[in-house]
């Protein structure tokens, strides 16, 4: 299956697919499960995304459709020599196409991404205890190493 999936820089008319597959992440009220609704929120923040040369949405898409996504933030730094470093977010894979390697592609090419443009360290958050998900980064190289904390306003 990976040699049939592309994984490129999401545009403007894939925010429908994406906003589909985020919410898989658990977060979206019950009144916004049921369909997807292209707000004008969700516009404002694509266009933001869009603008900025430091933030990549990446898309798996396979037969025209939408399978993966994941958010890639660069940030500049004033330690390390000043080099970048990067944050991973919002990893979703369409359930129905899971385990057959289309995260294992999108985090390669977010890693390969950041590497190429000098990034000295990437971050993740996993969000649970999902053991199965915390052994897919580990195999692609991440480690456990930090305790987090968050303040949600």
């Amino acid at each position: 299956m990976p040699g049939a999936m592309i994984i490129r820089a999401a545009i403007r008319s894939d925010l429908g697919a994406i906003l589909r597959l985020l919410r898989e992440l658990g977060d979206a009220t019950p009144a916004q499960t049921s369909t997807v609704r292209m707000s004008s929120a969700a516009v404002r923040a694509w266009t933001r995304i869009e603008n900025d040369p430091d933030r990549t949405v990446l898309v798996a898409e396979r037969r025209g459709q939408i399978i993966g996504t994941l958010d890639l933030v660069m940030i500049a730094n004033l330690t390390h020599d000043a080099q970048s470093w990067a944050i991973i977010d919002n990893v979703v894979v369409d359930p129905a196409m899971r385990r057959r390697g289309v995260g294992r592609a999108l985090m390669e090419d977010a890693v390969e991404r950041v590497s190429r443009v000098g990034c000295y360290k990437i971050e993740l958050l996993s969000h649970g205890a999902d053991d199965g998900l915390h052994a897919f980064y580990r195999s692609l190289g991440f480690q456990n190493s930090a305790e987090g904390f968050r303040r949600y306003l």
